[in-house]
């Protein structure tokens, strides 16, 4: 019980802040809780709609979000199944360079 309590706390922990990294002026925020992600892709400060993420690691054909930013600059995933999966978001700048970012998302209840 107190490991299930630890891995809670760390689990908590992680998804309590957002993962940035940036090449050139393209930032690339995840910010997940709980089942699901939201990827944020922003240029200068600006959210950029249309971008096109790669997602691995989640059925894509459960999740029914498109494969490139909204207007706000994100895509939102969930985890639909009964286990607890890890997801990589992959985002390519504008040399191509990949931008990878990753989370643990706990199980759908």
């Amino acid at each position: 019980m107190k490991k299930l309590a630890t891995l809670f706390a760390l689990t908590a922990l992680s998804s309590a802040f957002a993962v940035s990294a940036s090449a050139a002026d393209l930032q690339v925020h995840v910010f997940s809780h709980a089942n699901k992600a939201t990827l944020t892709v922003t240029k200068d400060g600006q959210p950029l709609a249309n971008y096109p993420v790669e997602i691995q690691g989640l059925n894509t054909a459960e999740n029914t979000g498109s494969n490139v930013t909204a207007a706000n600059g994100s895509v939102t995933v969930t985890n639909y199944d009964n286990q607890a999966q890890q997801v990589k978001f992959i985002v390519n700048d504008e040399n191509g360079q990949p931008i990878v970012a990753q989370r643990f998302l706990g199980r759908d209840s």
